[in-house]
């Protein structure tokens, strides 16, 4: 008898794992983002939509969070503020892409700068930089612990490069940069800065794109 009900437990195990299969398998799965027919994207490239890893960064006041990115797009750019060149470059453009589309009457996705080096990027030091590149722009940084799932998510890479002494190095860092859609998601990547005209453009139809 106790034979007899243990198969039957068995079997009705069985059963219940192929139906909680079976539904799984049926249910559809999210639609890919694409762009509406005869709209192409000139420089940015669009991604799968993966939800950003939980992350806490320091920053003049309290720390940054995922929470803080909701509601609103965001690039994400991450570098340093002694950077001779590819910072304030790409800084100073999605600046203009920001004053553009606010002129337009859009509200642009606000700046996040991520600092690689937290011994001299200190909130203070962050928050100054980042303000020359408007009022809409965040500066943050993190011990490297701390940023390591946020790197690897991206996918960015950076080594110091050793000056005279310990305190003048460099950092060679990936360029490119991140658009965040407001719900917290890696929508598009964009290559190193060099036109505004077409960083404009596509984020322009990025922000108009129906996200599923």
């Amino acid at each position: 008898m106790h034979r007899y009900l243990r198969a039957k437990g068995i079997a009705l195990l069985a059963a219940l794992a192929g139906l909680t299969f079976g539904a799984w398998f049926l249910w559809p799965a999210p639609d890919p983002v694409t762009l509406p027919a005869g709209q192409t994207l000139a420089i940015a490239q669009l991604e799968p939509l993966a939800r950003l890893p939980a992350f806490s960064l320091e920053r003049s006041g309290a720390p940054l969070t995922n929470q803080d990115l909701r509601g609103r797009w965001a690039f994400v750019f991450f570098g340093y503020t002694n950077c001779p060149n590819a910072c304030p470059a790409t800084l100073g453009i999605l600046n203009h892409v920001q004053e553009t589309l606010r002129a337009q009457g859009l509200e642009p996705p606000r700046i996040v700068f991520v600092s690689l080096d937290p011994q001299r990027d200190t909130p203070a030091v962050l928050a100054r930089y980042a303000a020359a590149f408007g009022p809409d722009t965040i500066g943050a940084s993190a011990p490297e612990t701390a940023l390591e799932n946020l790197l690897t998510f991206f996918g960015v890479t950076y080594a110091r490069k050793a000056g005279p002494d310990r305190s003048d190095y460099a950092i060679d860092h990936t360029t490119n940069y991140f658009l965040v859609t407001p719900d917290g998601r890696w929508l598009a990547t964009f290559p190193p800065a060099e036109d505004p005209d077409a960083v404009l453009e596509d984020t322009r139809t990025l922000l108009r794109l129906r996200i599923p």
